[in-house]
């Protein structure tokens, strides 16, 4: 008999690694080999035992302990050595009594049966409100079904609730994302407590015969065990710091999934998907020599050919979404040099795999790490380890650029600007409002810009990847005195109306993404915000001159709006801060959802993330808002450490001037409006004009577009509208052409989100925003399938929205 993970195979392991099963002694059932089956669709009494798997070591995988010294074979003198070590082999079996810990009995036993569609067989299987002891006998109603799917499932029960919810009832597919209580797992700090994880399998293919046996398609006999549902974590590490320089004060673990979701996708051999929330673990009281175990979900990432020996497991080479340990020491500065305290050395070690090639952390197994630090120079060719000797963000940056509140920059790029100035059409004039707000008379101001900070910022993927903007010297918001973000962003001259320079440098090696830098008007982020600025960090580069389409190179791309002999200006072939842009409908989900871009309220300048989900979610997605976690199915910022999530946050009707002292916070409506400014206020009511203001949120050279301008999108597509609609819910929005030619313009369904904790019609609709400026409601224009919870019968056409919802933006040139 094959009892799977007692004589567990690699191969097995990555087919099965949430199903896959262990020997158990006591419990003798089995699917028997197959035989012609009958009575199909009758109920049938079948008799189970179950029982629980034993844990995986993950290094006995490999045979013993796995992991190689950095620099074997490419050259010595690294210093960083990782090793997954085998708990037979360490004291952590002894130290972590939970890595092996069993349930006394199995709580919330559910068993239930499914056809090979993953349709549940209602009345086919059980649910025990009692606990049942391990191994027990015990009969259950199944249908006699050929091919047919089996889940059998502990929930786990910590004395007052179930960690997993009943199954009854759902479908195969709900179960999939069914997940289960992390607060719950995570509260297992001893083995009374064990009782609480769920243990599960789920057989995907078998036989339930009319003779009441349950047989394997293929032969294989196979015991029911069932498997942990959460993978243990133990990482230990020593850096000498008498050697290396450095004093070890930061270990976090990274890419770390929030939810325990029950199973894996089907058809899917990597998971979760890079659209699910992330988390980011940081170890408390770090000193030099330590250890930190915990819980956390499964993350299955595949091989990586290029990380051929430990030395290679790094970021360029390691599947997008694995998992990893970041250590992060500071230069020791004995001397009190404040230079040498800005230094700081970040080792990156990804976790997961027996070899160097994989990257899997799965159920049901135990991985235990041990990192030693131990270089007596600095390891500069080690690309596991980043070097980071920061620099002002104005030393070297000459590179200054118009004015506006959007910038546009590469990875690694700088620029400085002024910010008393906002050119339109090329031309530098000033920012008359936030002058006015500092109080300008003659040259010379009362409320001078003193300061200016990383507000938020995004990462490279979701909740995956590293930040946009950066990590600054030092993150201390609550000692602004030490809040240093000099590295990223950096004021001089504040109080000069024509040499007033803020620089800005971002790091370098990231796929993009956006953040927002704030001026103060007191030192060190103290005070007031006066005015925020939009920096797009990407590697998007248009002409905001040429007047034609420009199709190639992908990161030059514009598309000049042509409707027979009528034609304007050229549009960005993405909304406003989107990761990327489409001239095809994208080959995937995540694809999609990297061509959001932000949302913008009726005439004001400041960006408002959206959606970022791979589910499909309700026409009208309400969620909640709490200090443990940022809302699901969301796209999140985060603070000027890079991680410290942004919790969003809602602004009373208010001024203008009130809003945009907090521009990371959502104008909550009053009579349709987010903004309280008459039309006979000094400054107005904000507008956006086809003659850019300065609350127009788009970059130099570029403007929000005119109504006229998008009719060409309607114009061009109406005739084919039902055609086009036709694969638009599986395309996740629609490709429209913008020309005389067949070329198309990928516009995603990304809703909008109406207030604090509403989306509407993700999925369902795209709104763009335009220059149309009325009280209470504006027009926007629509491209929109049936099914949402506005605009349900669909369309493409221009509608009144009220001001105070946020819609994206395809920019135009000036």
């Amino acid at each position: 008999m094959e009892e799977i993970g007692v004589k567990l195979q690699k191969a097995v392991l990555i087919m099965m690694s949430i199903v896959s099963m262990l020997g158990m002694s006591s419990c003798e059932d089995r699917l028997d080999s197959p035989c012609p089956s009958t009575g199909e669709g009758k109920a049938v009494e079948v008799s189970l035992c179950v029982g629980i798997a034993d844990e995986v070591d993950a290094a006995s995988l490999a045979g013993g302990t796995s992991g190689t010294k950095a620099g074997e074979g490419v050259g010595s003198g690294s210093g960083l050595n990782v090793r997954l070590q085998s708990s037979a082999k360490t004291k952590a079996a002894v130290e972590d009594p939970l890595a092996t810990a069993k349930p006394d009995k199995l709580y919330g036993l559910e068993i239930w049966q499914y056809d090979a569609g993953g349709n549940f067989k209602t009345g086919k299987g059980v649910s025990y409100t009692s606990a049942v002891e391990i191994g027990s006998s015990f009969t259950v109603t199944l249908e006699a079904l050929d091919n047919c799917q089996l889940v059998i499932i502990a929930r786990g029960y910590n004395g007052s609730a179930y960690t997993v919810g009943s199954l009854s009832g759902k479908s195969l597919s709900a179960v999939q994302s069914t997940t289960a209580t992390a607060s719950m797992i995570e509260g297992i700090k001893n083995e009374g407590d064990i009782k609480a994880m769920p243990y599960i399998l789920h057989l995907p293919k078998v036989n339930v015969t009319s003779a009441g046996e349950i047989q394997s398609p293929d032969g294989t006999d196979v015991r029911i065990l069932l498997r942990r549902l959460a993978t243990r974590l133990t990482l230990s590490w020593k850096n000498e710091s008498e050697k290396t320089g450095y004093t070890l004060e930061q270990v976090l673990l990274q890419s770390i999934p929030v939810d325990y979701r029950l199973l894996k996708p089907v058809n899917d051999d990597t998971y979760p998907s890079l659209l699910d929330q992330y988390t980011t673990i940081q170890v408390a009281s770090v000193s030099d020599e330590g250890s930190y175990t915990c819980w956390i979900p499964s993350v299955v990432r595949g091989e990586s050919a290029y990380a051929s020996s430990a030395y290679y497991r790094t970021k360029a080479n390691a599947p997008k979404g694995s998992a990893y340990a970041t250590f992060i020491s500071r230069h020791k500065s004995d001397g009190g040099n404040e230079t040498d305290s800005r230094k700081k050395l970040n080792y990156r070690v990804y976790l997961g795999g027996s070899t160097s090639k994989e990257f899997d952390l799965y159920d049901n197994t135990n991985y235990i790490y041990n990192v030693e630090m131990s270089h007596n120079t600095l390891p500069v060719d080690d690309r596991r380890i980043t070097i980071i000797d920061p620099i002002p963000a104005s030393q070297n940056n000459n590179n200054i650029v118009p004015t506006a509140n959007c910038f546009m920059v590469k990875p690694g790029g700088a620029f400085c600007f002024n910010p008393y100035n906002y050119t339109i059409k090329g031309v530098a004039g000033g920012n008359t409002i936030l002058r006015d707000w500092c109080g300008l008379s003659g040259t010379t101001f009362s409320t001078p810009i003193k300061s200016v900070k990383v507000l938020w910022q995004t990462l490279e993927d979701g909740d995956l990847g590293d930040p946009a903007l950066g990590v600054v010297n030092k993150y201390a918001p609550q000692v602004p005195a030490e809040d240093d973000h000099t590295n990223i962003v950096e004021l001089k001259n504040g109080d000069s109306l024509t040499d007033a320079r803020i620089y800005c440098r971002v790091a370098p090696n990231t796929t993009g993404g956006s953040g927002l830098i704030a001026a103060y008007d007191g030192e060190n982020g103290t005070g007031n915000i006066l005015w925020s600025w939009h920096v797009w960090v990407t590697d998007y580069s248009p002409s905001a001159t040429t007047d034609a389409t420009i199709l190639l190179p992908d990161n030059q791309r514009i598309l000049k709006l042509q409707n027979g002999v009528t034609s304007y200006k050229p549009i960005m072939d993405r909304c406003l801060g989107a990761y990327d842009g489409y001239v095809s409908v994208p080959p995937d989900i995540l694809d999609m959802s990297r061509a959001n871009g932000f949302h913008y309220q009726r005439a004001r300048k400041d960006p408002f993330p959206g959606s970022y989900t791979a589910e499909k979610i309700a026409n009208q997605y309400k969620f909640t808002i709490n200090a443990v976690l940022p809302p699901k199915h969301c796209l999140n910022r985060y603070k000027a450490d890079g991680i410290t999530w942004v919790m969003p946050t809602g602004l009373n009707f208010s001024s203008v001037h009130h809003a945009y002292q907090h521009p990371e916070a959502f104008g909550q409506p009053q009579n349709q409006e987010w903004s309280s400014n008459p039309s006979s206020d000094a400054n107005g009511r904000p507008t956006w004009s086809d003659s850019k203001t300065v609350h127009d949120p788009c970059p130099a050279g570029w403007r929000v577009p005119t109504q006229n301008e998008l009719q060409v999108l309607i114009s061009r597509n109406s005739s084919d509208w039902n055609t086009i609609l036709s694969n638009s819910e599986k395309n996740g929005g629609v490709l429209l052409k913008y020309d005389n030619t067949t070329n198309g313009t990928y516009l995603r369904f990304s809703g909008y989100p109406a207030d604090l904790t509403t989306l509407n019609n993700v999925g369902y609709t795209t709104f763009l925003a335009i220059t149309a400026s009325n009280a209470k409601m504006s027009s926007v224009f629509i491209a929109s399938r049936s099914g949402g919870i506005v605009e349900g019968g669909g369309g493409l056409k221009f509608a009144g929205k009220d001001n105070r919802d946020a819609q994206n933006i395809r920019c135009i040139q000036e």
